[in-house]
């Protein structure tokens, strides 16, 4: 019953989030799921590992396919690139069992994380005003 309504709690959560909110939770979640495999690494348990760097490489697919390249060709073409050299990586750091290249992807990802923030929050910001708000 319990994870019947987390779950269910979640989803609403998800539904009624703006599309920005929902880019800082995958970027949340990629920085913690890389973490954890940082800590997996060193506690030398490779099948968590596997499980947390397929959850950073299933974000960073999520949020290359969500790249929309009509509005933002050359920023999307930076990011593609961007995302392709964090799986290169994860991969490095999966098949090595280093983490070192998980550093250089968490700091990565804190600093993309808090870019799209402040652009969010200019976003919001924006729309508030644009709609009469305070």
């Amino acid at each position: 019953m319990y994870r019947a309504n987390v779950s269910r709690y979640k989803q609403n959560q998800v539904m009624l989030s703006s599309p920005g909110e929902i880019l800082l939770a995958l970027y949340d979640g990629a920085i913690r799921f890389t973490r954890q495999a940082k800590v997996a690494i060193e506690n030398r348990d490779p099948s968590v590992k596997g499980e947390k760097i397929g959850g950073v490489m299933a974000i960073l697919a999520e949020l290359t396919a969500t790249l929309d390249h009509e509005q933002a060709p050359e920023l999307c073409r930076q990011l593609e690139m961007l995302y392709d050299y964090l799986l290169e990586r994860l991969q490095s750091a999966s098949l090595n069992m280093t983490t070192e290249p998980l550093d250089e992807v968490i700091t990565h990802l804190e600093k993309l994380r808090d870019t799209w923030a402040e652009a969010v929050d200019i976003a919001e910001n924006e729309a508030r005003q644009a709609s009469g708000g305070a």
